[in-house]
This record gives structure tokens, sequence and C-alpha cells, in this order.
């Protein structure tokens, strides 16, 4: 049952860029990327080994939202894993739900990750026209300038090809 994920890019990427990203980081042929309209029309079989995106373009703030939906895991760290890698492939931050805090779904918290291999833990901004991220303040939990969260790949969560 492919499982749902979420990745936000403070650049614009083309799809070219981003299905060849997520190709290469998922370990997973190029052809098992798709746009969540081409998924939708595949057969059963195929939309169960091939992961949809849907992207969401924006003026400002984080200018690429991709929500997608894989049979591979992307969540929790492998997620956080794959946020780092992008970040220093495209040069830019990448931001995901924060998996180190229980505060279940759309609660607000994210890490984002930087192309310096460093990360941070954000928050929503309020009052503000496109949807984008602040640092979180001192004393809030775990925040900037420390090593990426998570030292260490889980077992039996790989793609393709680990």
């Amino acid at each position: 049952m492919p499982e749902p994920f979420e990745i936000s890019f403070l650049d614009s990427l083309s799809w070219d860029e981003l299905r060849t990203a997520l190709s290469k980081h998922l370990r997973t042929p190029v052809d098992n990327v798709v746009l969540l309209g081409d998924w939708l029309d595949l057969p059963p079989k195929r939309q169960g080994e091939t992961t949809s995106l849907d992207i969401i373009r924006q003026e400002g703030g984080y200018r690429t939202l991709v929500d997608g939906s894989s049979p591979l895991c992307v969540s929790g760290e492998e997620l956080g894993f794959l946020a780092a890698a992008l970040a220093m492939e495209f040069s830019t931050s990448v931001a995901i739900g924060d998996f180190t805090h229980d505060c279940g779904y759309a609660c607000g918290r994210f890490i984002v990750y930087q192309p310096q291999g460093r990360a941070f833990s954000a928050q929503e901004k309020s009052d503000h026209a496109f949807w984008d991220l602040e640092r979180r303040s001192h004393g809030t939990g775990w925040d900037g300038g420390d090593p990426l969260p998570g030292d260490g790949r889980k077992d039996g969560c790989r793609g393709p090809g680990a």
C-alpha cells in the first residue's frame, strides 16, 4: 500500500529535475516516478510499484511543494535522509514534517535541511501570502545548526537496490 509523504523546496524545481533526483535517491527506475494524474491511469499492479507526485508551485516562500505517495519507505528518518540528500543535490533548503516529535499529522512543526548538511527546526509563518517557514525559537525542542537528526537507517525500510 503506498504511503503519503510531503517535501518542500525553497527553490523552484522542474518536473524533470524532481523526477530524476527522486528516482536516483529512492533507487527506483525513472519510469516508476510519475505525476498523480498519470498514476491514476495506471493499472492497479503498476500503481502498487510506482511513486506518484502532485507538485504545487508558489511565487514566494517555499516555491516547490510536493505531495507524494510511494510503495517505498519515504517516512520518518528515511524521509529525513532523502530531504538532506536533495538539499545538497539542488543547493536549496528542503523542508519536511518534524518526524522527531510525536505531534501527529500536520502539527506545524518542520525540519529544514540546508545544502551545507545542517538542519534546523522550523514552524509555519502566520499571516503570510505563501506557505513559508521560520526558525523555531531556542528552548522549544531540537533546533538549529545541529547535525542532522538520526544517525543510521532503519532496518527493513529501504528502497529497491539497497
